[in-house]
């Protein structure tokens, strides 16, 4: 732990929460170029899917089939499907490579070495590969190519070009994870966020060997459905290891910045993450353990979900929970990064709680995960405004904007998973739209009204850190102009 002016007279500070003094000290050459193209990646992701997610929201309101061309189910399925691969696999997976990269600097700059031009090479490949795999995921997506296959996790549309964009991306990322671990395995001592940086991405590349294996024991007669859904299923499990330690690790920086030190020893934290890596490793046993298509199996990667990741998660959870108690006061008058802390800690909780009573088929379980994503994605945001912006140069100012966004996104989407839970006790059917969901009774009609009211409302706040996001991004992009006039 450190002291609060230890932290921010590191650097100097370019946002009113301050940048982290630990890592990113020092962050120029091709490793900012790449962290900027990072940045923006995923936020262009995150446009298209909120854009998405605000047709889907209204397409499920009740009456909307009335009075709306394009509520029909082929719509919604291919909707989904966009807004899913946008807002959770691109915006996760890119934030993942912003991550990795400013590791990567933070591992250069402890070792005492300069990266040199097989790093650098590698660094733009992957930047410039996984902007072409958002183009050949969108095309399909926009020019009704393709049929939707709703599986869990990465639903996909069947068609070779989106195929070939979700291969690319999963490259693209898997070349800076090794990257970074090339690094981080030279190191005597790594700092506790840029060891959670590593492990997610170790954890990463086993959700990749998940999907590998999976690809080579599809069951036969499994049909397209089905063998989508068995090549995500083990390998979506795993890939939420990830996301989790990446949350935890946002956490982590974002307590630091914000309220001046950690909520639990490094040490800790890194057997927690260290935990996580190990409970996720058992995933690629599953497909040696269990024949193919095995509902065994498939229960096994759900029970490697509940209890691998909720023990550890929650003894670093609590440890948050005890340092936001303690600094209750200062909450008031601190960044709105620490607003937005708090806000996705209790929607996590939340989701967490619902995820252990939801119901397969009907919209408990979308209630759960959508909860559990958004927090992850508050986390994300925040880790935008405190660190990865003013590492590239912006000043970061609007600090009532940057907390409505983590009130209307947060509050928005705890009254979607609330009415969507409501909805799934009386048996509504996810993945439906318009007529299909059978809202027939008044209490379904109410419950799935405050479904797409609050997704209206967390919608509203994702366009709000969108455009503030993009406005400072092209603010600094027409200063750099200027200045070379």
């Amino acid at each position: 732990m450190g002291d609060k002016k230890t932290f921010k007279s590191a650097i100097t500070p370019l946002v009113d929460s301050s940048v982290d003094g630990v890592i990113g000290k020092k962050f120029t050459g091709y490793l900012a170029s790449e962290l900027r193209g990072w940045v923006i990646l995923p936020l262009a992701a995150l446009g298209l899917a909120g854009f998405m997610a605000l047709l889907l929201a209204v397409a499920r309101v009740p009456g909307a089939e009335f009075l709306l061309p394009w509520t029909g189910q082929t719509f919604f399925q291919k909707g989904l499907v966009a807004h899913v691969t946008f807002a959770f696999v691109v915006w996760y997976m890119g934030v993942h490579g912003a991550m990795s990269v400013m590791a990567t600097s933070e591992c250069a700059e402890r070792l005492g070495v300069q990266a040199g031009p097989v790093s650098e090479v590698v660094g733009k490949t992957a930047i410039y590969g996984a902007t072409l795999s958002l183009f050949m995921m969108l095309i399909p997506a926009i020019a009704d190519l393709g049929e939707p296959s709703l599986n869990n996790y990465i639903p996909v549309l069947v068609h070779p070009l989106f195929y070939m964009g979700l291969g690319t991306l999963a490259v693209c990322l898997s070349l800076l994870v090794l990257r970074l671990l090339a690094m981080v395995v030279r190191m005597r001592e790594v700092e506790a966020s840029v060891f959670g940086i590593a492990a997610a991405g170790i954890i990463y590349l086993i959700s990749l060997i998940c999907v590998v294996a999976a690809i080579m024991t599809i069951p036969q007669n499994a049909g397209v459905v089905g063998t989508n859904e068995y090549i995500m299923w083990g390998g979506g499990h795993v890939l939420q290891f990830a996301n989790t330690v990446l949350m935890l690790c946002a956490f982590y920086i974002l307590s630091r910045i914000t309220l001046g030190e950690t909520p639990i020893k490094d040490i800790w934290f890194k057997v927690m993450v260290l935990i996580m890596v190990a409970g996720a490793a058992t995933g690629p046993f599953m497909y040696l353990i269990f024949q193919a298509g095995d509902p065994t199996q498939r229960m096994a990667f759900t029970y490697l979900y509940w209890f691998a990741l909720s023990g550890p998660s929650a003894v670093i959870l609590l440890s948050f929970i005890v340092l936001l108690y303690k600094h209750r006061i200062d909450l008031i008058n601190s960044a709105p990064e620490a607003t937005g802390m708090v806000v996705a800690l209790g929607l996590f909780a939340f989701g967490g709680l619902i995820g252990f009573f939801e119901g397969s088929v009907d919209t408990r379980t979308p209630s759960h995960y959508h909860a559990m994503l958004i927090a992850v994605t508050l986390g994300f945001i925040a880790l935008y405004f405190a660190l990865f912006l003013p590492l590239i140069g912006i000043q970061v100012a609007n600090p009532r904007l940057r907390t409505s966004i983590y009130l209307l996104l947060g509050g928005g989407q705890f009254l979607h998973s609330l009415g969507l839970y409501l909805a799934g006790v009386d048996g509504v059917v996810r993945k439906t739209a318009g007529v299909a969901q059978g809202l027939d009774s008044l209490w379904r009609v109410a419950t799935m009204s405050i479904m797409g009211l609050g997704g209206v409302i967390a919608v509203i706040g994702g366009v709000i850190f969108i455009v503030l996001a993009g406005r400072m991004l092209l603010a600094r992009d027409s200063r750099s102009i200027k200045a070379t006039q």
